[in-house]
């Protein structure tokens, strides 16, 4: 979903083939106020998926698997906005590649990106192969030749290319 406000999903089972590419659960961008909550998801990639501009997300007793677990990002591929104000409660990660996930492109930004402002709590990881995976050189087709460095102040990240 893309540009949506006051959205909410409820009691609802989402699957594909855990070895379908490109099938996320549920994806949005430039979204807010979407409330997630008591959702089954198992996919070949992304259970929930944040991408640019989504702000004021709340999800609760999700169970995510198989799949990549709830992700923020890719941020950087294109002209992003902040994405903030995420909340992930009660929720259980069985199988997955990821558990909780932020990840960034490998390559230089034009401007400052933040995402901040992210709670995660009571959360489950079972058979999981990166619980927590902040990923600052995301590259899935490994021809990114950029490195993206980051310093961390505060709860603001700054980024430089080398």
């Amino acid at each position: 979903m893309f540009k949506c406000n006051n959205i909410v999903f409820s009691n609802l089972t989402i699957t594909a083939p855990h070895d379908s590419p490109n099938t996320d659960g549920i994806k949005m961008a430039k979204s807010k106020g979407i409330n997630i909550t008591s959702v089954h998801i198992g996919t070949g990639d992304d259970c929930i998926a944040m991408l640019s501009g989504t702000n004021n997300v709340h999800i609760s007793n999700v169970f995510c698997g198989p799949g990549h677990g709830i992700s923020v990002g890719s941020l950087g591929s294109t002209v992003d906005l902040d994405v903030k104000d995420i909340f992930v409660k009660n929720c259980t990660f069985n199988g997955t590649s990821d558990g909780l996930r932020i990840k960034t492109w490998a390559k230089p930004l034009n401007h400052t990106i933040k995402a901040y402002n992210f709670a995660y709590e009571d959360i489950v990881i079972i058979d999981v192969q990166h619980p927590i995976n902040i990923d600052q050189e995301y590259c899935p087709l490994h021809n990114c030749g950029n490195k993206v460095y980051t310093a961390t102040a505060g709860i603001e990240t700054s980024t430089a290319t080398a």
